[in-house]
């Protein structure tokens, strides 16, 4: 039997702030009967990454044996996970999941949110309904602990992690409970688990409503007067990037019917007014023997037909709807390491992919293609991990030099390390080519465009307004979703953003990149920002892009936006169109 009732530990402080009320919770498992069904019905379930090449394991042979001991009680779920990715592409996992079945008695809909009991490894806490279609299910992130902690979560703090459709939470119907731990192995522990009726909040005062603080302008000192710039305004402004797909992972199928962009795709971005397509890839994945060509074992580099047979559709398709196209190596595999950033026999590999790609389009002589050298170097190493600015100018004018062997005048794009940093860039010099176009990505406000994005840790942020706005603002961290386990950086530019969350701070950061251009008489261009409309405001959306338009034409600076402007199918957004001034065909 337990050895204290819930009604006298359910006023613990949880980790999200919040305090469960016990009058009508609904125990879901406490695990005392040592089987797979909960108390409502449903059944246990694990699973894990090994389907799709990870390696992830439990030390123990049996999860289903529930082990002796828990919190204030006899049993628990308790197991020690080994996180393994294998060849799995992206973070590894050990699941575990429990079924609830709503009837004409009980319906989750009725209840606030659910606890439970945790000690052990970090993990996300998963609301999985059927109405979601590509696991971007509704989940919150919580933290490793020590000791045995209460987790409340309150399921209006709950949001999509980000890559699929957006799907409102249905509750009314059967769901299922999911403990994902992605982030270290380790011991987990679980019990207690219960539906809450009643969730209620302390008053934090963690922030402070301000008047808006806008900064002096920065004095900008004229636009760049080249043929090359010309150019580059002409092609590569209001842009698009055709994301998460070939720089995700590696292309499996020749036939255009199976691509998540073809011609279709092409002709719509057209009739909506963009001008550009950047194709992010990953060109090294279609290196046969890749692992030991990059490495320099074998010096050989031969290229998959498949490879070709993308970029040359994509070729086609932009020119005979009059996008421009810039193939845009994007290694998101973090092949490009610190280690292999210093490596010789690596440098000449990556720059000898870029000769042979170079040869195969040499005949082609549209002036709107473009090679863009390495999107964002280092973009996937460890945190704190970087690639020093001196040995990535090294690769970039190895490459540049490869190209040169075979075509001298087709125009570079180059940005630089720290996901293409307007801080690195104005350090650097030009390099030794006169047909480079210098590129820099920026988020700014990064607590605005990045709210509600899982990969920054900031996954349960939402209604962050833009610009900032004292009638829109709060003492309560909590009402933009920002709970103990978010990361104190995010805290510390939210306190910050009376002063960061309006067009002149956004103005003033990239009018440096431009004043850098204009001293070095070199082309600059912006090919990724955007903000994530997972879950800001169509109106702050709208106000924010329709801001960087005007920044971006005030300062004579082309651009292709990243994410933000489109819905699940790529059409435009309400609104975008008269924000972005595109003009339909």
């Amino acid at each position: 039997m337990k050895k204290l009732f819930l009604s006298a530990i359910l006023t613990v402080v949880c980790i999200i702030g919040a305090l469960a009320q016990n009058a009508g919770n609904l125990l879901i498992e406490n695990f005392e009967d040592g089987n797979l069904q909960n108390n409502l019905g449903g059944y246990w379930y694990s699973y894990n990454d090994n389907r799709d090449g990870g390696k992830s394991s439990l030390k123990q042979s049996d999860w289903t044996k529930f082990p002796n001991g828990g919190h204030q009680s006899d049993r628990m779920l308790q197991v020690d996970v080994i996180l393994d990715k294998g060849t799995y592409q992206w973070s590894p996992y050990f699941a575990f999941g429990t079924s609830i079945n709503a009837t004409s008695d009980f319906n989750p809909s009725n209840f606030k949110g659910i606890s439970y009991w945790h000690k052990g490894v970090a993990h996300k806490i998963r609301v999985e309904t059927p109405e979601i279609q590509d696991y971007d299910y509704y989940q919150i992130p919580v933290p490793a602990s020590e000791e045995w902690i209460l987790v409340t979560v309150d399921f209006s703090m709950l949001t999509q992690e980000g890559w699929g459709k957006k799907v409102p939470l249905q509750l009314n119907n059967n769901i299922k409970l999911a403990w994902n731990l992605n982030e270290t192995s380790g011991n987990f522990q679980l019990d207690d688990i219960q539906f809450v009726k009643v969730i209620t909040y302390e008053k934090k005062n963690d922030m402070r409503i301000l008047p808006a603080q806008i900064p002096a302008p920065i004095a900008v000192k004229g636009n760049v007067k080249s043929p090359l710039n010309d150019m580059s305004k002409k092609y590569l402004t209001k842009g698009m990037n055709f994301t998460n797909w070939g720089e995700s992972g590696k292309i499996v199928s020749s036939n255009p019917k199976d691509w998540k962009y073809n011609e279709a795709s092409v002709k719509k971005q057209a009739d909506q007014g963009m001008l550009g397509i950047r194709f992010p890839i990953d060109l090294d994945l279609y290196v046969v023997d890749r692992l030991n060509v990059l490495n320099g074992t074998n010096k050989k580099i031969e290229i998959e037909a498949l490879l070709y047979t993308v970029l040359d559709s994509m070729n086609v398709w932009t020119k005979r709807h009059g996008l421009s196209y810039t193939i845009d190596y994007h290694a998101y595999d973090g092949t490009y390491t610190r280690a292999a950033s210093k490596d010789p026999k690596f440098r000449a590999a990556a720059s000898c992919i870029w000769r042979v790609i170079a040869e195969h389009f040499v005949k082609e002589k549209r002036p709107d293609l473009f090679f863009e050298l390495t999107n964002e170097p280092g973009l996937s190493l460890p945190d704190g991990e970087f690639i020093d600015q001196a040995d990535w100018n090294i690769l970039a004018q190895s490459m540049i030099d490869s190209i040169r062997k075979v075509d001298k005048t087709r125009p570079i794009i180059f940005g630089d390390t720290k996901w293409y940093s307007i801080d690195e860039l104005i350090k650097n010099k030009p390099l030794k080519d006169k047909n480079v176009i210098y590129c820099f990505h920026t988020y700014d406000p990064f607590v605005f465009t990045h709210q509600g994005a899982s990969w920054t840790k900031m996954g349960t942020m939402k209604n962050v307004p833009f610009p900032y706005s004292p009638e829109r603002w709060s003492t309560e961290f909590r009402d933009f979703g920002i709970m103990k386990g978010t990361p104190e950086w995010v805290k510390d530019q939210m306190t910050r953003y009376y002063k960061e969350g309006n067009k002149q701070h956004v103005k003033n950061r990239i009018a440096l990149a431009k004043n850098w251009a204009f001293e070095n008489n070199v082309p600059l261009i912006c090919n990724e920002w955007g903000a994530l409309s997972n879950t800001s405001k169509m109106e702050d959306l709208n106000a924010y892009f329709k801001t960087m338009a005007e920044i971006f034409k005030e300062l004579d600076v082309s651009w292709q936006v990243w994410f933000g402007i489109f819905d699940s199918e790529n059409t435009l957004l309400p609104g975008m169109a008269e924000a972005l001034d595109l003009k339909k065909k």
